[in-house]
């Protein structure tokens, strides 16, 4: 029988793992631990946590899911992500039998044999799409649970200020707010982007692909990652270093482009690093502005899934 995401009751567990993309944040995390409480089964993670999703883990007393192994008879349900892109080595996609997540199907989308039970909604966070769905089938999150979805959503929707913010994301992360006894989840959500932003500690490489995206485009590969962050001064200092490594970076992975905005949270802004010629020359066509010493201020744009990568898709989709 296959998975079936409306009816948990009826499906096959065992050996069932809940996993995201390749560089999990606190929304992919979130999204196993619930879909694992949720529909049963285990969540685990695909690469290592960055500070703000091991504060949220420490916030809500649990360990934090387990590497992704090959394991006989594997069952995979992915969250928050559809691209094979994304999609860690070790799982085969015949072992996928199910995908909860917010993302539009775009390039290098997983394709199956057969049907799989598919829910994608256009909402702020895939930890919002599990709210909703604990809510529909009667079921209440354990506290640590509902802390891990709630920092997802308050992740992804930079704490309620990202365009890609729903009504759906607010009322949940009030509701979850509730389960886990957090009074005021605005002021959760400052201490989440806090631990972001602290990055002193961090090496220039863990922080370019702490939130690290690949794309297939037109036949085009870009790398593109974001750090979120209080605090761009600190990165913006470390220019050099992030271009050496960007350079490393787009050599190992074959890329054609490769992008790295410092997200600005508090005043809206992305600083874009500008690695050569031809980023910039593609930059410039798709964000309508000039660069100088190798970055390009984005005023107001600090999405990349619904305000920087659409552009970039679009220019080279022509």
């Amino acid at each position: 029988m296959a998975f079936d995401l409306e009816t948990p009751e009826n499906n096959n567990t065992d050996n069932l793992v809940w996993l995201g993309h390749l560089s999990p944040d606190s929304d992919t995390i979130g999204s196993a631990i619930a879909a694992a409480e949720l529909f049963g089964g285990e969540a685990r993670r695909a690469g290592e946590l960055n500070k703000e999703t091991a504060f949220v883990i420490k916030e809500a007393g649990i360990e934090q899911p387990a590497m992704i192994s090959v394991v006989e008879g594997q069952k995979i349900g992915l969250v928050d992500f559809n691209q094979k892109t994304q999609l860690h080595k070790d799982v085969d996609t015949k072992d996928i039998v199910a995908i909860i997540d917010h993302h539009a199907i775009q390039d290098q989308p997983i394709t199956f044999n057969s049907p799989i039970s598919i829910d994608i909604r256009p909402w702020g966070s895939a930890a919002t799409i599990l709210a909703d769905r604990f809510e529909k089938l009667g079921k209440t999150p354990s506290p640590a649970t509902a802390i891990t979805m709630l920092g997802g959503i308050l992740s992804d929707t930079v704490v309620f200020q990202s365009p890609t913010t729903t009504e759906h994301d607010k009322v949940f992360a009030e509701k979850l707010g509730k389960i886990a006894g957090i009074a005021d989840v605005v002021e959760f959500g400052t201490r989440m982007l806090e631990a972001k932003s602290d990055l002193a500690d961090v090496s220039t490489y863990d922080i370019l692909k702490g939130d690290f995206k690949h794309y297939e485009i037109n036949g085009k590969k870009v790398g593109f990652g974001v750090a979120e962050t209080l605090l761009p001064e600190q990165l913006i200092e470390r220019k050099a270093d992030f271009l050496k490594e960007m350079e490393g970076e787009k050599a190992k992975q074959g890329l054609d482009f490769i992008f790295f905005a410092i997200v600005d949270t508090k005043n809206q802004a992305s600083h874009l690093v500008i690695f050569a010629d031809a980023e910039g020359e593609l930059a410039k066509e798709a964000y309508g502005a000039e660069y100088a010493d190798d970055f390009m201020l984005l005023p107001g744009l600090i999405s990349r899934k619904s305000q920087l990568m659409p552009v970039i898709q679009e220019v080279l989709s022509k």
